[in-house]
Formats: structure tokens, sequence, C-alpha cells
């Protein structure tokens, strides 16, 4: 009988060499995250932002709310996360944040957030508040970042998290962050982009990127990013720009935290020449976004969180 018959017992009992695991094998490589920006879909962002329209108001206490919370929910759902909601009273009225995460694999306790609210406001918010710059499309950029990181592996804890009753003075994220700091949450760093889709000179515009000293830091390594990207850019390191707004709340809780914006001179500066005719009107449609470079700026900020979250 020649050798090779013999069962593979009696192979290895005669001493036959048998293979075995590769002594010194390759790492698997570490993904760059720059790569993370191609994945991003312009069409994804445009459903998400005209699913959220469609509500016609997501008005704090409106049927309509409710109805963006729970379709959000299911959106992570579908991604496959298992969000939670964070319920807190705003001005006696029912609210929840939303929260999913994607777990670190090194390094757990380091947390990541990127945030965005979901609800609006009009001139006749009640009934009609489409925010589809304001804002849909930071709702849009926090699913879209989802989708594209649900599954990957990250040294850090990433949150996607999705705030209520920003309009009625950021009452989500002041509560998230008096949260965080009593549960003493290792927060690192927070994205939480407001407005990012209307770009009045299009692909000649340039996206704005606003923190304060303590996140300065996180603003210079969007900047890097978007510069590496071709996304033309301005960074304002000024904590009284757009005073209120949901990264205020995380910087005065002692986190570092950045927003990504459109037209931030408009809001701040009488004099810049910017405009946003838009705002808090009933204007706030999807027809009014300038989509190709929303894209491109939504591509800088997954791009940022992966390399905040550090990927493997």
């Amino acid at each position: 009988m020649r050798l090779s018959a013999l069962p593979l017992a009696l192979l290895i009992l005669a001493g036959c060499p048998q293979p075995g695991p590769d002594p010194d094998p390759e790492p698997d490589p570490v993904a760059d995250p720059l790569d993370y920006a191609a994945a991003v879909s312009q069409a994804e962002l445009e459903q998400t932002i005209a699913d959220l329209v469609a509500f016609g108001t997501r008005h704090t206490d409106t049927d309509g709310d409710e109805a963006a919370r729970d379709y959000l929910v299911q959106r992570l759902e579908e991604y496959g996360y298992a969000p939670e909601l964070d319920p807190f009273t705003a001005l006696g009225t029912p609210a929840n944040n939303i929260i999913a995460r994607l777990p670190g694999t090194e390094d757990p306790d380091t947390v990541y957030l990127f945030s965005a609210h979901y609800d609006s406001t009009s001139s006749d918010p009640f009934v009609d508040a489409p925010g589809a710059d304001d804002n849909a499309t930071g709702v849009a950029a926090v699913l879209e970042a989802a989708r594209i990181l649900a599954g990957e592996r990250f040294a850090a804890t990433i949150w996607f998290v999705l705030t209520a009753a920003e309009e009625q003075g950021s009452l989500g994220s002041e509560h998230m962050a008096e949260w965080l700091d009593l549960q003493s949450i290792d927060v690192q760093g927070v994205i939480a982009p407001d407005m990012i889709g209307y770009w009045p000179l299009g692909d000649d515009d340039l996206m704005d990127i606003l923190g304060d000293e303590q996140s300065e830091h996180l603003v210079e390594q969007m900047a890097s990013i978007a510069d590496a990207l071709g996304v033309a850019n301005k960074t304002w390191v000024e904590h009284s720009y757009c005073y209120g707004d949901d990264h205020t709340n995380f910087q005065e809780a002692g986190f570092p935290a950045i927003t990504p914006m459109d037209c931030v001179e408009a809001h701040n500066i009488a004099s810049s020449g910017e405009d946003t005719p838009h705002y808090h009107r009933t204007s706030d449609t999807i027809d009014t976004l300038h989509m190709p470079f929303t894209t491109s700026v939504v591509a800088v900020i997954v791009a940022t969180l992966a390399d905040l979250g550090a990927p493997r």
C-alpha cells in the first residue's frame, strides 16, 4: 500500500510532517480612513433628507417628530445596530435622543460621538417645517456614516447620536452632555454637523469647520482630511460663533466638540455678505440644497470619524 493511502491519523503517528499555521502570518491591513470617504453615496443622502422632509414638520411635540424618531430607529436597526432611546423632558414635552453604538475592539472605553439634531422649526413650526438643511442634512450624514461603518472594526468606540429639541434651546444635547459627564464617559471628541447642505456658490463654496481652543486639534484634523480629499474649507476656532448650538453644550461639559457647517459667517458676521434665505423658514426644502458639495462634505466627516476611531 502506498504511504499516501494511509489514514491521516497513521501518517501523524508515523511522524510524517503536517502543514501547520504560518509561524509569521501577515497581519490584516489597516484600513485607510480616506477609503471610507469614497463609500459616501449622494443617493443615500438625498433619500434620507427626502424622507425626513416628507414628515411635514419635525417640531417637538408633533406627530412628525415622533414619526421621525421611529423612522431613524428603524434605519439604524436595518444597519445592524441596537439603538436606544434616551428620554428627557423638553419644556414639559417628552422627547427622546437616539443612541447607536459601534463598540471599539482595543480601547472600548474611549468614545467618539457623531451627533445631529433631528427636529425642525420654521415660521409655521407645528404645520410646515421641512428642515431640509436644518438639520435633515446633518441627520443624513450620521445615518450614512452608520451605514458605511457598520461591521467595521475600530480601536475606539463610536456612538451615532441623534438629538431632539435642538430648536427649543439645544435641550437634547444639553441632556446628553450632562449625562455623559455624570457617568464619566471618556468622550474624546464630538462631531455635530448642523446645516451642511446650503451652498450658494455650489462646488466653488467652502465648508466651515467650527470649534474652540479645546477642540482646535479636531478642527485641524478635519481640515487636513478635507485638504487630502480636495474639499475647500475655512476653519474657525471661536467659541462665540453659533453659541447655543449642540456642539457648545458638549464643549461646556468639557468634551472637545466641533461642528461642520455651511454659511457660518451669515449667522455670526453681519457684514460678511453671506445669507441663508431659507433658515428657519418653510422654504427650507431639498430643492434649495446643492447635493454634490454636500456629499463631499459628508465624505470629509465620515473619513474624520473613521480616523478618530482608528480603524483596525
